[in-house]
């Protein structure tokens, strides 16, 4: 079964970002491929709208271009959703908008909401407090929050980062090398003085 990922407005405007987040064009690639089915929101495309030019028109024009598919949702629902968000101090008041993003994924049943904005991203005590009021008023499904190096296994553009993963496959290759056993590397850092 294909993912449906709902994207959150940073998704587009970071997919123009001068550092180019791998992560990023490959989900809009994975997406194209068909092996998720990619949605947003006429919310999105109203808060894309007041960006500054050539973001704007780049963003807009990203949407277009993309195999994406519009989530339809009621009004009401979506405000009484937010409402009881704000009610349980989820997210602050003026961060509506952004309540708003996660109400249309949960009422359309999204698999993952992609953001990476970390107010939201990476962020499981927040994923269990919109999941609690979702289940209050029957929504049994809660997307997952997740960024886009979550959900496509590349790596983001963070260069300490970058340089854990030297670090562990050095270390990878050493162990090997040496024929050392992942339980005795273990064993032999309680023994070791740092």
């Amino acid at each position: 079964m294909k993912l449906k990922i709902y994207l959150g407005p940073s998704i587009f405007t970071s997919y123009f970002e001068n550092f180019k987040s791998r992560a990023i064009e490959v989900l809009f690639s994975e997406i194209e491929k068909g092996n998720f089915f990619g949605f947003y929101s006429l919310l999105t495309i109203d808060e894309l709208s007041f960006l500054p030019s050539p973001l704007k028109e780049n963003t807009l024009n990203l949407i277009k271009k993309s195999k994406l598919y519009l989530c339809e949702f009621e009004p009401e629902d979506i405000v009484h959703l937010v409402q009881n968000y704000l009610e349980e101090k989820i997210l602050v008041p003026e961060m509506e908008f952004a309540a708003c993003h996660f109400a249309i994924a949960t009422i359309n049943e999204m698999d993952i909401f992609a953001s990476v904005d970390t107010t939201y991203s990476a962020n499981e005590f927040l994923y269990r407090r919109f999941k609690k009021v979702n289940q209050k008023f029957g929504y049994a499904k809660t997307p997952e929050i997740r960024m886009p190096e979550e959900i496509t296994g590349v790596p983001g553009p963070y260069e300490n980062l970058k340089l854990i993963h030297q670090i562990r496959k050095q270390k990878y290759e050493e162990r090997k090398e040496k024929n050392i056993s992942l339980l005795d590397y273990l064993i032999s850092l309680q023994k070791k003085e740092f």
